[in-house]
């Protein structure tokens, strides 16, 4: 095998890993929304159970991307590949986090009271899955194009969640809302904001790998 091949062979292996882990992060995101949704509280706790699954990933992906580096000495689009997937990483790391977050604040609440919000957090939440599954396809295939309907989506869930903060305003105001509830009903949506933020992250690493650049700023 040639230093390229091997150079090659090594950044599909890291690519698969990124995606395995990128699958783990996204069934835990949709299952900790569908225990909020349900107020599944047996749900909630398997879905933080597994958030070290996650985490074991980011940190073996880490080591492997460095070793990349180190031992094959990557160039220019290949280093760019690389260097974004050790900077993305920490993104689908969030994401399983926040996942997590979503199901322990679903402990909080007993009984199906945040039915009451549903709908503007359920269509959050379908938006924020669709930009981190579209942000993985994105990623396998270095789809600059696609990241960047990402990108374009986050304005979407910045809507809903301030339609969320006016609503819940305004039936605490007309005491139709408990305080307790409202807290964690806006903390979910809070985390379901950060979910798509997180995917524009993720979108923006990708459109590096592509050209250089980052955020408008050409890094190399």
């Amino acid at each position: 095998m040639t230093l390229r091949q091997s150079l090659m062979q090594s950044i599909e292996d890291l690519k698969k890993e990124v995606a395995q882990m990128a699958d783990i992060a996204l069934a835990n995101l949709k299952e900790g929304l569908k225990a909020f949704k349900n107020t599944d509280l047996k749900l909630a706790k398997e879905v933080m159970d597994k958030d070290d699954e996650v985490d074991g990933f980011e940190e073996d992906i880490a080591k492997n991307a460095l070793k990349i580096i180190w031992k094959e000495q990557p160039v220019a689009s290949d280093l760019r590949l690389v260097t974004g997937i050790l900077k993305l990483i920490t993104d689908l790391e969030r994401i399983g986090d926040h996942a997590s977050d979503i199901a322990e604040m679903t402990l909080h609440l007993e009984d199906n009271r945040n039915q009451r919000m549903l709908p503007l957090t359920s269509k959050m939440a379908e938006i924020v899955e669709q930009m981190v599954l579209s942000s993985i396809n994105a990623l396998v295939k270095v789809d600059e194009k696609q990241a960047q309907e990402v990108i374009d989506r986050d304005d979407e869930v910045d809507d809903l969640f301030q339609q969320l903060i006016v609503k819940m305003t305004k039936e605490m105001k007309e005491d139709k809302l408990d305080p307790n509830e409202a807290i964690y009903v806006l903390m979910v949506a809070k985390y379901i904001e950060r979910v798509g933020d997180h995917a524009v992250n993720i979108a923006e690493w990708i459109i590096f790998m592509v050209s250089g650049k980052h955020k408008e700023t050409l890094l190399f």
